[in-house]
């Protein structure tokens, strides 16, 4: 199967959209790479990539107070998809404002393009979902989003808060590395043909005071009884040689993480640090892997 995709790289300080070759990314210009169907914004200097879902459950839109509060020249949608998140939301002559979205103890935040557009995708974690919208310089706007397919979903979210680009790399049920059934944000999966899920929230570097995230969602109803799943994360702004500030005792040397697993709507949750390196160790393949603790 082809797959077209889009790379959001950086230049002059403006955003590039073009057409690429396979999906990588390249951690040392703060890049990441995402399939053409994927909707590619500027987040406070980095990308924000949110992927389509593959065909399946019908989408389910959410309900918000006084949406009006972004103006009525606002154009609002927020919606779900098997238990992603989704907020779409077109304004006039807001380019470069800031939309923080507050989901329990996460942060969100994210530029309005040069366009007036922003569509920001997160992971929810419960069956009924709370969440406030705000813009600067307005009120904020209150939503919920219920996610009525929840027990038969089948979800690993990695989130992070330091400003570093982490790649959650899953290994379903039979699956082999780098091969069907190994699904990351370099094999995201998105047209389920190399694995049971998908990977539908691949975020980029998280900006101050706010989460960085990565998801992968699978249909539980379609795993094999009593399989078995790997996690690992890759500390991809680190890559295969560690240089300050990633390495040793310097403050981006060992980044926190939660892994939040979701199973027949059971929730568990697991915080982990990184493994630190020493400066100027080369970090061979192997080992750049980090086994997720469960």
């Amino acid at each position: 199967m082809r797959r077209n995709n889009k790379k959001c790289d950086r230049l002059g300080g403006k955003m590039l959209v073009y057409m690429i070759a396979p999906l990588m990314r390249n951690a040392g210009n703060s890049t990441v790479l995402a399939l053409l169907s994927v909707v590619v914004v500027a987040s406070l200097g980095v990308c924000w990539a949110v992927p389509a879902v593959a065909a399946g459950p019908a989408e389910q839109a959410g309900t918000c107070d006084k949406p009006d509060n972004f103006g009525a020249d606002a154009k609002f949608r927020v919606t779900q998809v098997r238990g992603r998140a989704l907020i779409e939301i077109t304004k006039p002559n807001v380019a470069g404002r800031k939309l923080e979205v507050e989901y329990g103890d996460e942060n969100y935040v994210q530029k309005f393009g040069a366009n007036g557009t922003i569509r920001l995708g997160f992971a929810l974690t419960a069956e009924s979902n709370d969440f406030t919208l705000t813009m600067s310089e307005t009120p904020p706007v209150k939503c919920n989003l219920p996610v009525p397919e929840f027990a038969r979903l089948f979800r690993a979210i990695l989130r992070w808060h330091d400003p570093v680009q982490l790649d959650l790399n899953v290994l379903e049920p039979g699956g082999r590395m780098n091969e069907n059934g190994h699904v990351s944000g370099g094999r995201p999966n998105i047209g389920l043909d190399q694995g049971f899920g998908q990977m539908d929230v691949v975020g980029g570097i998280a900006a101050a005071d706010a989460t960085g995230e990565m998801s992968y969602v699978a249909d539980a109803t379609a795993l094999p009884p009593g399989g078995v799943f790997g996690f690992k994360v890759d500390f991809v702004t680190r890559g295969g040689q560690a240089e300050a500030p990633y390495c040793d005792d310097n403050a981006l040397a060992a980044p926190r993480i939660d892994f939040i697993k979701i199973e027949n709507g059971q929730v568990t949750v697991t915080r982990q640090t990184l493994n630190r390196a020493h400066c100027h160790d080369k970090i061979p393949d192997k080992l750049r892997l980090m086994l997720i603790r469960q």
